[in-house]
């Protein structure tokens, strides 16, 4: 009896030994997710804050210069520019859609987002992306920015879905 009483003590000890290894390889695992998300996030902000291009494409939008004209859509500097953080904002917003990233991380980034969507002349810009891009029967480039903008009621969702609005100027053929 002894001998089976022994026998039982090993195995639970074993299984409690093997749940605690369990336990502490999962917190050692969950600590190992934040700190590559956060690295992750990090990443995100550096290029979105310091990358000289993207910082002066938010300046442009930061301070309400009005960017958007007939000549944008000639290859100019800004067009390079506004295209790149943009492009860049939409990726933002499909990690938040796709729920790569947290709210609470996203809230970090809540500045630029919002700021670029009440920027009038990204709003015209997106305008005109958007219905030319529909007229051929595809899917704008900046698509999840526009979403997150007509979402959060920053872009004024009557006016920019209807293509004869006349609240934005129309420098695309669509």
């Amino acid at each position: 009896m002894s001998e089976w009483l022994f026998e039982n003590l090993f195995a639970l000890l074993s299984f409690a030994a093997l749940i605690a290894g369990g336990i502490f390889a999962f917190i050692q695992w969950n600590r190992t997710i934040k700190i590559k998300r956060s690295e992750f996030i990090n990443q995100i902000i550096e290029k979105l804050r310091f990358d000289d291009k993207m910082a002066s494409a938010m300046y442009l939008i930061d301070y309400d210069h009005d960017w958007y004209d007939s000549d944008f859509h000639n290859g100019g500097e800004n067009e390079f520019l506004i295209d790149k953080l943009l492009s860049y904002l939409s990726y933002i917003c499909y990690l938040k859609d796709s729920r790569h990233i947290t709210q609470k991380e996203s809230s970090i980034l809540e500045y630029e987002l919002k700021r670029a969507c009440e920027s009038t002349s990204v709003q015209a810009y997106l305008f005109n992306l958007y219905h030319f891009s529909k007229s051929r029967n595809s899917t704008c480039s900046f698509q999840y920015l526009i979403n997150y903008g007509l979402k959060n009621n920053i872009i004024d969702k009557e006016n920019f879905l209807n293509s004869s609005s006349k609240k934005y100027p129309q420098y695309l053929n669509f």
